[in-house]
Parts: structure tokens; C-alpha cells; sequence
């Protein structure tokens, strides 16, 4: 029989990661939008220091210059991928609204064929899958009128102020990680006495680490994803080959969605219309995306962020389940936050 004393340090051990995981879930759900330009300066400012600290120590410019001129080139070159990036989207989004009459001719003819071989296969009377198709597409269009539509409008208020919010967020940060970098110093030296400096420094260190090693994983998977995708669609969908892959790579990083939520529907749709060549396209990609995100993920996510493949795939799960989009994040940083907290100078468990 356990001792009282092994007993209350169980469930003392218990009752803190209740009181924490509590705290870090309110912590991301109340206060993480309002402080979040000054997280992202924290770890932006965690990306730029080696360059503001080299051309401090080798050619003695200041902090504050240096660091502005890190800050300044990590936002350019990242603007301008985007803007890249964003012009061919648009591009190709363009192609797709001009020549939209053909292609909606094209998707009516396969499923026109499509519902004649689903008369054949189940003997049904010639028409009954088109007049059902139809009956359910008039289904669908009613239930978007009446339900999406009206969101739509309503949300585009929300998404301009979101917008708005943005991009004044986006400048606060960048003046926040340029203040961090400069005065990086006189901040450490004011909290460096502190009772609780060691501590919450372990536990920033390593939440740092941890989120710059999650960004560095998904983004190397996303780009490989996306390569892969495009070059694949190079040969089924040349117009839109980029829109395709960057679109499919997103889904894939989503482990609800995945990049099968594309690629299997549209290679059945190929199998029936007896499209073998685009069918073993389709079949490739699809097998390198799984055989990219199982094989590289955990190798590269997994020891980084001191957390077993099992609980990373977990602690996504939850984040989406809790916070939507931004769980594929906040769930893997929620799980490091309260290790970092409970474990603290303790020996954590396997």
C-alpha cells in the first residue's frame, strides 16, 4: 500500500497539470490575440539576432541598426515571395474565371457519362443518376442561398477588419522585434535578478525552440509537398499547376484534410473516365505526399521539440478541435508549454 505522502505527491503532480493546461488553453484562446504581434517579434527577433549580433562583433555596427536591417531583410524577402507567389495565384485564378464556361461544359459531359454507366451498373431506368445528380445539385444550390451566402456577406466585414488588424499588427511587430534586439540587454540585466528569471527562461528557451523547429518542419514539408504536387499536376493541369500544388500542400498540412482530400477523389474520377495516365499521375503524388509527411515528419518534428510522434499527431488533433486552423499550431505549442511548466527541472516522463 503507497504511502500518504506518495499519494498526495501524485495527485499534487495532477491537480498542476490540470492548472496548467487550463491556464495555457485560456492563455491561447484570451490573451494570445492580443498579445500576439509581440510573440511573433519575440521569435522573430529570435531569427534575426545571430545576423544583428555579426555585423555587431565583426563590423561594430549598433544593435539597433543591425537589427533593423536584419528585421528589414527577413520582412523583404518574405514579402516578396509572397508578392511572387501571389501574382501567379492570381494569374492562374484568372485563367480559371475566363475559360469557367468550358470547364463547366466539360464537368457536366463526365457526369453525364458517369450517370449513364451508373444506369448500366445498377439496370436503373436511362436518366433515374442524372435526374438524382440534378436533384441534389438543385439541393446544394438552394442550401448555399440560403445559409453560406448570407454568412458570407456578413463575415466580409469581419474579414476586412481582419485585414486591417493585420496588417497594423504585422508593423507592431516588426517596431516590437527591432526594440527586442536593441535594448535585448537592458531587458535581460532588469529581469536577470529576478526569483523567477531562471525558470521562465528555460521554459522561453525552450518554447522557442520548440516553435522555431515546428515553422522549420512544416515549412520544409509544405515546400516538398508543394514541389512534388506541382510537378505532378505539370502534367495533368499545366495552367494551374502552381494553384494546384501550393493548394494541395496547404491541405496536407491539416491532418483532418490531407492532400488525399484532392487527390483520391479526383484519381477515382480519372479511373472512371478510364484516365489511366492521369490516374497513375495522381497515384504517384499521392503516395509521395504520404510517403514525405510520415517519413520526414517525426524525424524532423519529433526529437526537436522533445515530443514522441504519437503526442505531436494528438496535440494537433486537439489544437484543430479547440482553435480550428490555428491548432495545426497551437496544439504542439501547448503541449511543449505545459511540459516545459509541469517538468521543470524535474525528470519528465517517456
Amino acid at each position: 500500500m503507497e504511502s500518504p505522502t506518495l499519494f498526495q505527491k501524485k495527485f499534487g503532480k495532477l491537480y498542476k497539470i490540470i492548472a496548467v493546461t487550463a491556464g495555457v488553453y485560456l492563455g491561447f484562446r484570451y490573451a494570445l490575440p492580443l498579445l500576439a504581434p509581440f510573440v511573433a517579434a519575440y521569435f522573430i527577433a529570435g531569427i534575426v539576432r545571430p545576423v544583428a549580433s555579426f555585423l555587431y562583433h565583426r563590423l561594430r555596427i549598433p544593435m539597433s541598426v543591425g537589427g533593423t536591417f536584419g528585421v528589414l531583410l527577413l520582412f523583404c524577402i518574405l514579402g516578396a515571395g509572397a508578392f511572387f507567389l501571389a501574382r501567379l495565384l492570381v494569374e492562374q485564378v484568372m485563367r480559371i474565371i475566363e475559360n469557367y464556361g468550358g470547364y463547366r461544359d466539360e464537368v457536366q459531359e463526365a457526369a453525364e457519362r458517369l450517370c449513364c454507366r451508373v444506369d448500366g451498373w445498377f439496370s436503373l431506368k436511362s436518366g433515374t443518376a442524372g435526374r438524382l445528380m440534378d436533384t441534389g445539385i438543385s439541393r446544394i444550390g438552394e442550401m448555399m442561398s440560403e445559409n453560406v451566402l448570407p454568412v458570407l456577406s456578413r463575415r466580409s466585414v469581419a474579414v476586412f477588419g481582419a485585414f486591417v488588424y493585420g496588417i497594423a499588427g504585422t508593423i507592431i511587430a516588426f517596431v516590437a522585434s527591432v526594440l527586442l534586439l536593441s535594448d535585448r540587454e537592458k531587458y535581460a540585466e532588469r529581469y536577470r535578478n529576478s526569483s523567477v528569471y531562471s525558470e521562465i527562461k528555460q521554459i522561453l528557451d525552450r518554447l522557442s525552440a520548440a516553435g522555431v523547429a515546428y515553422l522549420k518542419t512544416q515549412g520544409i514539408l509544405m515546400l516538398l509537398i508543394g514541389i512534388v504536387c506541382t510537378v505532378g499536376f505539370l502534367f495533368i493541369e499545366k495552367d494551374y499547376a502552381l494553384l494546384l500544388g501550393i493548394g494541395v500542400a496547404v491541405l496536407d498540412a491539416f491532418p483532418v484534410l490531407g492532400s488525399g482530400l484532392v487527390l483520391v477523389p479526383w484519381a477515382i474520377i480519372s479511373l472512371l473516365k478510364a484516365n489511366y495516365f492521369h490516374l497513375a499521375v495522381l497515384a504517384v503524388m499521392y503516395l509521395l505526399c504520404v510517403l514525405v509527411r510520415e517519413g520526414l515528419e517525426p524525424k524532423l518534428l519529433g526529437n526537436k521539440i522533445g515530443l514522441p510522434p504519437l503526442y505531436t499527431l494528438m496535440a494537433v488533433y486537439v489544437g484543430v478541435k479547440l482553435f480550428g486552423a490555428l491548432g495545426v499550431i497551437l496544439g504542439p505549442f501547448g503541449l511543449v508549454l505545459i511540459r516545459a511548466i509541469v517538468f521543470n527541472g524535474c525528470e519528465e516522463p517517456g
